[in-house]
């Protein structure tokens, strides 16, 4: 694994500003660096997000759709007894399952493609997989109508960014929209337990290894608080580069301080650059728990 850092200086973003009361002054600490964090997290939780994606076939053509979320589609309901309905996988189709192509044509990161397609019953069989029996068991409420099933096209989250993709439409009445199942199979997509730590290299510059994101950054001390420095550092593998924060005590803690101050809950984040050591191309980008997309 190769691990780069470049420092950024961190400014405050405005956000809810939530009062939390006074705290205590902590106790001195040495000036130094500690441990690398997302969430104050060893060094070790890296290497367990680079060994997610050990796998992943950089050079494999199309590239693997990796999804953030399911390949069902939801898009709320004008009931409460049809967020429920469906919750429990409680559906009831009047409409006919269509014949679908076996094949469907699709724009991915890397180009567009003909992929393997699965059939409107399956997408059908998906979409009820999604309920629970167990959901809300003193609830039992009438089952979610499907009036209309055919194939169309629905923005599914990526770690490529919103993508198009083609998609078995069901319509419901108490649905806002029709819920979509992506159509394609499941060679398309890599699979993933955990979406979580994905994001989009939207921040990546046209040669490939410069990446700017926005990240947590530092809120000012309390008096007597060290003062702390927040570093972006990346760390490498073949399929996959993570982007962490190393935080660094640059003032140490005064002897004395106040007898307290307000602590906000403001959310402050930064533009942090880093550099790869090689262009990212097909290689998923990851960031430490805790940091902010």
């Amino acid at each position: 694994m190769n691990r780069r850092s470049i420092h950024l200086a961190a400014g405050p973003l405005a956000a809810l500003l939530v009062l939390a009361g006074c705290a205590p002054v902590p106790s001195p600490e040495p000036a130094g660096t500690v441990p690398l964090v997302g969430a104050a997290s060893p060094a070790a939780d890296a290497a367990a997000q680079l060994a997610r994606f050990a796998g992943f076939p950089v050079d494999r053509r199309p590239r693997p759709i990796l999804l953030l979320g399911s390949r069902v589609r939801e898009f709320g309901y004008t009931t409460g007894d049809a967020k429920i309905a469906m919750s429990q996988g409680r559906l009831k189709l009047q409409a006919q399952l269509p014949d679908g192509p076996a094949t469907v044509g699709a724009v991915l990161s890397d180009g567009a493609f003909e992929l393997p397609a699965i059939s409107s019953r399956q997408a059908y069989e998906l979409l009820a997989a999604v309920g629970d029996p167990k959901s809300a068991p003193d609830v039992s409420p009438p089952p979610l109508l499907i009036t209309k099933v055919a194939l169309g096209t629905a923005e599914f989250a990526t770690d490529r960014g919103p993508r198009m993709l083609p998609a078995w439409l069901f319509t419901a009445p108490e649905s806002i929209q029709p819920l979509a199942v992506a159509a394609l199979a499941d060679t398309a997509f890599w699979p993933v337990e955990h979406a979580d730590g994905v994001l989009n290299p939207a921040g990546l510059a046209a040669d490939g290894v410069t990446l700017t994101l926005r990240l947590p950054a530092p809120g000012p001390p309390c008096p007597g608080e060290p003062v702390r420095e927040h570093t972006a550092e990346v760390v490498e593998s073949a399929q996959a580069a993570v982007v962490r924060l190393r935080i660094a005590v640059v003032s140490p803690a005064a002897t004395a301080g106040g007898e307290g101050c307000v602590r906000d809950a403001m959310l402050r984040t930064a533009l942090y650059t880093v550099r790869l050591a090689q262009p990212l191309g097909n290689r998923v980008l990851l960031g430490a728990s805790g940091d902010v997309p």
